[in-house]
Parts: structure tokens; C-alpha cells; sequence
């Protein structure tokens, strides 16, 4: 599958057993860059690069998109996790997503997610 934005694309490829995902980035200058991903060390790629963002976005308004662009583009769809479970054993609840390799764990606070759901 390739994903094209502009001059910025992204190609995955996932062996056919399902334990490596190859990642390719074409930056604008014509570089392209490789990563590989294999289920052991996918979840702590992705959950650095997830807390680079909030970290990068924390306190700036949140992000817009155009009726067509980003979210809203009508080729955007939402994935769907394998299994969804939720961990109480910590001082915060923790939405467990598995996507058949990469688990992704989200830090949730209940009564924000209420409020959200309810606006909804």
C-alpha cells in the first residue's frame, strides 16, 4: 500500500505471517528512508513517536482540517483494533488497542471521555 500527501509518500508492506511491517518514507527531497517494524519492537516506536507529538502539540489549539483534507478526507477511514480492553491496575484507567502485532496503549481520563462521548 502506498500513501501519497503531496510529494511526501508512505509505503507499508506486512510479511505474509504478519510479524514485520516495513515502513518507507520519500521526504521531499527524494530521499527515501526504510523502518521495519516487527511486532516485538513496533509498540515502543510507535508510543515514542505518539508522546514526540503531544509533546511537540501540548498548548497549542487543536489542529483544523479543511471539509476535504486530513480526517474529513473522504478516503480516511478509522482503523480498526483486533481487541480493545480496558486496564484498571494503574492510577489511570489504560485503553489497550491490538492491531495483530502493535499494541497501542492510551492513557485515558473517564470523565473528559464522558463529556466527549456525550457532545457526540
Amino acid at each position: 500500500m502506498v500513501k501519497r500527501i503531496g510529494s511526501k509518500a508512505w509505503r507499508v508492506r506486512v510479511a505474509d505471517d504478519g510479524s514485520i511491517v516495513a515502513l518507507g518514507i520519500r521526504a521531499d527531497a527524494g530521499k527515501e528512508y526504510e523502518i521495519l517494524l516487527s511486532a516485538v519492537d513496533s509498540t515502543p516506536l510507535v508510543t515514542d513517536l505518539l508522546n514526540e507529538m503531544v509533546r511537540t502539540h501540548r498548548g497549542k489549539p487543536p489542529r483544523s482540517f479543511s471539509a476535504d483534507a486530513g480526517p474529513n478526507h473522504a478516503k480516511s477511514v478509522p482503523v480498526q483494533p483486533l481487541s480493545t480492553t480496558i486496564d484498571h491496575s494503574g492510577e489511570r484507567p489504560v485503553l489497550i488497542l491490538d492491531f495483530g502485532g502493535t499494541v497501542l496503549k492510551v492513557a485515558i481520563d473517564p470523565a473528559q471521555l464522558r463529556q466527549d462521548l456525550s457532545a457526540s
